[in-house]
């Protein structure tokens, strides 16, 4: 499905309590960054069709805040976007195979790359910032489930749960065994 997305670049910032459609929210990432603008508001996890494949529930919604920021590092100037996301991600537990509750924390600094610039080694090496292309047409949906999936934890789990009950009785039958039919014609 193709949506048409709407740039969307405030000419003030807006105010921290004044929360923007950010699933529509496109941004020049330079400009945003330059002038220090800033944007509040959620996303629905329906809307991310990139997370959903790991997700058990697609209800609910991450909070979201982006705003840029400019640094005056050695007489150059450094621009970037700060994005702090919040939210609870329902995930199969992958030793229990039951639900696990994930609360999602994302909090980058982002650093923008102005097309045909180096990339600078020093700053993402020292693990301030995380290198991206600076976009006329950045989206922020993307940018957060972008952000949300390197966040996962590889292997979701609870802290302490069970195998699933029929898979580690060890009293089962060798007819119930996936292979037990198998044992029986080597047998012959």
């Amino acid at each position: 499905m193709i949506t048409s997305m709407v740039c969307v670049v405030p000419e003030k910032p807006l105010e921290p309590s004044e929360p923007a459609d950010l699933a529509n929210l496109v941004i020049d990432s330079l400009k945003f960054a330059a002038e220090g603008q800033s944007v509040t508001g959620s996303i629905a996890l329906s809307g991310m069709l990139r997370l959903a494949d790991v997700l058990l529930n697609h209800a609910g919604s991450l909070n979201c805040a982006l705003s840029g920021f400019e640094e005056r590092r050695f007489g150059t100037v450094k621009l970037g976007l700060h994005l702090r996301i919040s939210g609870r991600l329902t995930l199969h537990c992958q030793r229990c195979l039951a639900e696990v509750v994930h609360a999602c924390v994302v909090d980058s600094r982002l650093l923008l790359i102005p097309p045909g610039e180096a990339w600078p080694e020093e700053e993402v090496e020292a693990d301030d910032y995380d290198a991206l292309p600076a976009d006329r047409a950045l989206s922020v949906l993307a940018l957060v489930e972008d952000e949300v999936l390197l966040a996962l934890p590889i292997v979701p789990r609870h802290a302490d749960c069970q195998l699933p009950a029929d898979a580690g009785s060890g009293e089962e039958s060798d007819s119930r065994l996936p292979f037990a039919a198998l044992a029986g014609l080597k047998k012959h």
